[in-house]
């Protein structure tokens, strides 16, 4: 399917794809000191009330090729679940959503550390994967790119994934908590706007 009839299907996804790579393209190559003031940095939302930082790290990354690989995702599920799924505004609340709360419970879990920082779409784009994942458990994914598997037990290796490098402190650099709670608010966020999502992935599972 062309770009254009994605874009018209799902409008919020386009928003947000052509956005999130203006905002971090200029960020990164134009104004670090904007890149460096969206970035999440949980003890000044807890002690300054820079709270617009839940939303904005969410339209920054550390480099290109983190860019590069959160919109390769985000292309890869993000339009097809806006338009064939969710629905525009189900879509936003699921992305928005799972963005905020996995950044509040950075901010949380991290409000007296002031070395902390995150920054990038991942919290929310685990949530849309997540979701995507509700309505067809069965898709094949290549998991880090190259290894064919299940969505289900994608799902299931990415969490366990993303559990065992956060408490083993593996890449600190990467937020995976945020990746964690980023996908649960997504399924949580799904089921509850769309209850029949969860017979939708039993069916399919089992069928």
């Amino acid at each position: 399917m062309r770009m254009g009839q994605l874009f018209e299907a799902a409008p919020v996804a386009a928003v947000i794809f052509v956005a999130t790579i203006a905002i971090s393209w200029y960020a990164l190559s134009k104004n670090r000191s904007l890149l460096f003031d969206w970035t999440l940095h949980p003890y000044s939302v807890a002690h300054e009330g820079a709270y617009y930082q839940l939303i904005t790290n969410g339209f920054v990354h550390g480099s290109f090729m983190h860019l590069l690989i959160n919109m390769y995702v985000f292309y890869s599920f993000a339009f097809y679940l806006e338009g064939w799924m969710l629905g525009h505004i189900n879509f936003a609340i699921v992305y928005f959503g799972s963005l905020i709360i996995s950044s509040v419970i950075s901010v949380l879990r991290r409000k007296d550390r002031p070395d902390f920082r995150s920054l990038g779409a991942s919290g929310a784009i685990s949530g849309l994967l997540f979701s995507f994942i509700l309505y067809n458990p069965n898709l094949t994914l290549l998991l880090f790119f190259i290894i064919p598997m299940p969505a289900w037990f994608a799902a299931v290796i990415f969490v366990g994934g993303s559990y065992y490098a956060a408490k083993n402190n593996y890449l600190p650099g990467i937020d995976h908590e945020a990746h964690i709670w980023g996908a649960i608010a997504g399924a949580a966020l799904t089921i509850v706007l769309d209850p029949a999502a969860v017979s939708i992935f039993f069916t399919k599972l089992l069928g």
